[in-house]
């Protein structure tokens, strides 16, 4: 089988780029443990239940929050401390400064073995771009350099699998769907959201997790040197001016 010709290689980033269920986790007792401390009294209020709905509150006055989640936590820390009595001011300078303990261990992250050395060297050779539903900060991350275009969900206004963040990709890179391989561990997300742009699509799946959608993806990487073999045997990379 003769291999196509690649313009552009899209990567998912959480659990693809890193691991990311921990960190969040880390993140989260960062922001509450840090407001616990400027405002102790938040405690009697501070559970699941009051959260959820709060959160269920937001997105029904406004949509958009679901595909910016910076805001969104934000907002539902200033919600949560203007219902125990704080004063607008406050709120949003409390909502603001736990965000902000929040996101230093939001991208305190560890690369997968291998990524960043394979980050470099495709870069090299094609235009290399992140699409993302979270928030993550490549330049904090330090891994900026590598990406040609990052496009998050505030970006586009939708999540994947919705086609916006491909056809944005797309857009930015100059190149037809079937020049472009998608990487990214979500089945849905990230395989069937490109599949239905006719975009390429490579599974990551380091944790050897089972396939359950109707379609198998052929392409599956179980680590980054395993990923970087299967683009070198399937795809011929392409960047301009080079």
């Amino acid at each position: 089988m003769a291999r196509k010709k690649i313009k552009l290689i899209t990567f998912d980033l959480d659990d693809t780029v890193w691991p990311n269920q921990k960190v969040i986790v880390e993140a989260e007792k960062a922001l509450w443990n840090f407001l616990l401390m400027k405002v102790p009294h938040v405690r009697d209020e501070l559970n699941e239940e009051n959260i959820n709905r709060i959160r269920v509150e937001l997105v029904e006055k406004d949509n958009s929050l679901k595909f910016n989640l910076t805001e969104f936590r934000k907002k539902v820390v200033k919600e949560l401390l203007l219902k125990i009595g704080l004063d607008e001011n406050e709120a949003i300078y409390y909502s603001h400064e736990s965000f902000n303990e929040f996101f230093k261990v939001r991208n305190k992250v560890q690369l997968y073995k291998d990524a960043k050395t394979i980050l470099d060297r495709l870069h090299r050779k094609v235009v290399v771009g992140s699409l993302s539903n979270g928030n993550a900060d490549l330049s904090i991350i330090g891994i900026k350099t590598f990406f040609d275009f990052s496009i998050c969900s505030k970006d586009v206004g939708s999540n994947k699998p919705s086609p916006q963040h491909f056809l944005k990709a797309l857009e930015l890179a100059e190149c037809e769907p079937e020049e472009v391989v998608h990487v990214g561990d979500c089945p849905v997300n990230d395989v069937g959201g490109a599949r239905n742009c006719n975009i390429n699509a490579i599974w990551f799946n380091c944790e050897k997790k089972k396939w359950d959608e109707i379609f198998p993806c052929e392409l599956q990487a179980k680590n980054w040197k395993d990923l970087y073999e299967i683009i070198s045997k399937n795809f011929i990379l392409e960047r301009k001016n080079v």
